[in-house]
């Protein structure tokens, strides 16, 4: 009699469980179909065979074993680096590194909404995921090695499983330890921006009577101890302590302080991929823009239309997360880049897929296929939009790259080889694709020094390669090169230090040969 009435009470479980699969499998061939699509464009545009950019060499080289190392600076963490680190270690390709990238941004998509389908339902959840992978700036950095994708993941999934955690009354361990994990990733692979998505979750425990639960307060910090446990233990042992790298990524931010870059944000939603300074002044007005207009009302109004649902706490606290994940990157930094908000738009996708499933709720008789309509040409003409940006972009960072490595095809002629040494403006990509070690002349990199180039000089065939005609005063003896590069006709001027003298064991052997 028990276990028959285990068995009752069991069916009704069972029965809960299977709609659920079921959307879990539909979520995951949306996930698949999406992945799919993003690889069609990745193929249509090129960026399948994009070299890789200044940040990715610095993070790739950490666990490539074919290159040196790169400087890794304060603000930096390695959980990218990790994530990058199987296709890396297999292999020097590009298209390899690319696809394994696609792939984990596939299956990141559906971890990462996959909480939600309970919270706000299967047409909400699948229309939101369309919306974010929509946007050419995930289409970009779903094939590259660059954090904010996985931190928007991380967002997206921490604040689902926290709303879970919230509403289970039973108090099952399942939910907190994903709220934790989440969390933890995020902080993982931007330790920053992991900080910030503990603190808006922290705030909502506070705010709302029902969620102030201990277990979910733990959950979070738990988390965030985790995910910044290895920047933690790294800034002993390489920056001098905790407070000395917090202080060294500001520096190396430019400051973190009060700013208003709301316009910066909108002069660089359509490229380039980094303002600093933002100079360049405005683009010439364009359609595909007006969507981050409208962002702000789409949001309150799909927070409306989640309240009708009786979501509106759901709804709010996507936009409390997105907003305290994209503050900081409006008003808290000099200088913008597109993929800073990205964790933002995640968050707010799913707002705006309210607004546009309670708008066709609310239609009624002949006006729904009107409404139904009029989202498929605006979702239509989003997407079409942005895959022109994400054209556009891509040809433009192809000529970039591009122009770096016949620049350092050019310095092999110059016997710049491995083993050697870059200094430079732009050493950091340089060195990587042919294989040298990196000193750079800028502020990142203050580990490296004037008697540091020259010893290094001293070891290994060096080349000091920047714009500017008239090197410094160490390299004013250099023979100089003036290259001009075949795509973007940089002009760059090349210095080589004089040929590093043989080692004392190699000279002595070859006098006793003599």
């Amino acid at each position: 009699m028990a276990a028959a009435d285990q068995a009752t009470r069991s069916a009704p479980i069972r029965e809960a469980a299977r709609p659920l699969r079921r959307d879990t499998v539909r979520l995951a061939l949306v996930g698949a179909v999406l992945a799919l699509a993003c690889g069609a464009v990745q193929l249509a545009t090129g960026a399948w065979r994009l070299p890789l950019g200044w940040d990715e060499t610095v993070y790739v080289s950490q666990v490539d074993p074919r290159v040196p190392d790169a400087f890794f600076s304060e603000p930096r963490a390695r959980g990218i680096s990790w994530l990058a680190a199987p296709a890396a270690q297999l292999t020097g390709s590009v298209p390899v590194l690319r696809a394994w990238m696609l792939l984990l941004a596939a299956a990141g998509l559906t971890l990462a909404f996959r909480p939600w389908l309970t919270l706000v339902g299967r047409r909400v959840v699948l229309l939101a995921a369309v919306l974010f992978a929509g946007l050419w700036v995930v289409q970009f950095y779903a094939g590259e090695v660059m954090p904010n994708l996985y931190v928007a993941y991380g967002a997206l999934a921490g604040a689902g499983w926290f709303l879970r955690a919230a509403g289970d009354r039973d108090g099952r361990r399942g939910p907190l330890c994903a709220v934790a994990l989440s969390v933890a990733f995020t902080a993982l692979v931007r330790p920053y921006d992991g900080g910030y998505l503990a603190v808006a979750l922290l705030a909502a425990v506070l705010a709302v009577r029902a969620w102030r639960r201990t277990r979910l307060a733990v959950a979070v910090l738990g988390g965030l101890a985790v995910g910044v446990l290895p920047w933690v233990i790294e800034a002993y042992l390489r920056f001098g302590g905790l407070l000395e790298r917090v202080h060294g990524a500001g520096e190396a931010q430019g400051g973190l302080s009060l700013h208003n870059a709301l316009g910066m944000n909108l002069m660089t939603l359509n490229g380039p991929l980094l303002c600093r300074p933002c100079t360049s002044g405005w683009p010439n007005p364009q359609v595909s823009a007006v969507w981050w207009l409208a962002l702000p009302p789409l949001a309150a109004l799909g927070v409306l239309c989640a309240a009708r649902a009786g979501r509106a706490r759901t709804a709010l606290l996507a936009v409390w997360c997105a907003a305290v994940l994209g503050v900081p990157y409006l008003f808290g930094i000099g200088y913008a880049a597109p993929r800073f908000l990205i964790p933002a738009y995640a968050l707010l996708a799913l707002v705006v897929a309210e607004c546009a499933a309670g708008a066709v709720e609310a239609a009624r008789g002949r006006w729904r296929p009107v409404v139904v309509a009029a989202v498929a040409v605006c979702l239509g003409l989003q997407l079409w939009g942005q895959y022109g940006i994400m054209d556009r972009r891509t040809a433009r960072q192809q000529a970039l790259r591009s122009d770096d490595q016949w620049l350092v095809a050019r310095l092999a002629e110059y016997g710049i080889r491995p083993p050697c040494t870059v200094v430079g403006e732009q050493s950091q990509p340089q060195a990587f694709y042919g294989g040298c070690s990196s000193q750079a002349s800028d502020r990142a990199d203050r580990t490296q020094t004037v008697p540091g180039i020259v010893a290094a000089a001293r070891r290994t065939p060096l080349a000091l390669v920047q714009t500017a005609p008239s090197p410094p005063a160490y390299a004013r003896s250099w023979p100089g090169h003036k290259v001009v590069t075949p795509r973007t006709g940089t002009v760059w001027y090349v210095f080589l230090a004089p040929a590093p003298e043989p080692a004392p064991r190699a000279l002595g052997a070859r006098r006793a040969a003599t």
